[in-house]
C-alpha cells in the first residue's frame, strides 16, 4: 500500500502554471478597487497578501513533504509570467488610473461640460483618484485646457496661477505642483486636455 501510495505521488507530481490564478485576488485589487470606493482596500490588500503569502507557503511545505519536486518548482516559477505581464503593461504606459480614465472618460467631459467659466478663461477640473490608502488623496485628474499644467513646475503663467489658486479657494478645484518644494511629484498626459497628478498630500477634492 505504501508503494502505491508513493505512485500516486509521482504520478501528481507535475509542473503546472495553474498556481499562478492564486496571485490574481491580490493583482486585482489594484485594477478594481476604483468599482467600490467607499471599501477599505487597504485593509483588503493586507487580508489578500496574507492569504496568498499562507497558501503559497503552506503548499511548498505541503509538496516538500511529499517530495513532490515539480510542484514545488512551479509554485517558485509561477510569479515570473505576472511579473513579465505586469513589466509590459508599465512599459505600454497602461495604469489602473488610465484604465479607470479610458471607462469614464465621457462622464468626466459631461461633468466639465456644466463647469461654469468666466467667458474666454479656460476650463480647469480636477477629479479625485484616491491612492490605496483612502485616508489621503495622492493621484489627480486634472482637466486644464490651457495644458499649462503640463509645463515644468513654476513656470506656469502668472494668470494660471492666479486662476487656480482662485478656483481651488472657491470650488476646491485644487492642484499643488509644489514648486518650492523636494515632495515628489509627477504630471501624465492621458487624453486631450487631460492629465494624471501623483502626489503625496491631499490637494484634490471631489
Amino acid at each position: 500500500m505504501t508503494g502505491s501510495l508513493a505512485e500516486s505521488e509521482k504520478r501528481d507530481d507535475k509542473f503546472t502554471w495553474t498556481y499562478a490564478i492564486w496571485f490574481l485576488p491580490y493583482l486585482a485589487q489594484y485594477w478594481l478597487w476604483w468599482l467600490a470606493p467607499k471599501w477599505d482596500w487597504w485593509i483588503i490588500g493586507l487580508i489578500t497578501l496574507a492569504l496568498t503569502v499562507i497558501a503559497i507557503a503552506g503548499s511548498i511545505c505541503i509538496n516538500l513533504a511529499r517530495r513532490r519536486w515539480w510542484r514545488v518548482v512551479s509554485l517558485l516559477i509561477t510569479p515570473l509570467p505576472w511579473l513579465v505581464i505586469i513589466y509590459i503593461v508599465a512599459a505600454t504606459g497602461i495604469t489602473p488610473d488610465s484604465v479607470r480614465f479610458a471607462l469614464n472618460k465621457q462622464a468626466y467631459l459631461a461633468e466639465i461640460e456644466r463647469t461654469d467659466v468666466t467667458s474666454g478663461e479656460p476650463r480647469f477640473r480636477t477629479f479625485a483618484l484616491d491612492s490605496m490608502f483612502k485616508a489621503i488623496t495622492s493621484t489627480t485628474l486634472v482637466y486644464d485646457e490651457s495644458d499649462e499644467i503640463a509645463l515644468p513646475s513654476g513656470e506656469q503663467s502668472a494668470a494660471w496661477q492666479q486662476r487656480t489658486k482662485k478656483l481651488c479657494s472657491e470650488k476646491k478645484e485644487c492642484v499643488n505642483l509644489y514648486p518650492s518644494s523636494d515632495w515628489p511629484f509627477s504630471v501624465t498626459k492621458v487624453g486631450e486636455h487631460f492629465y494624471i497628478v501623483y502626489q503625496n498630500f491631499i490637494d484634490a477634492f471631489p
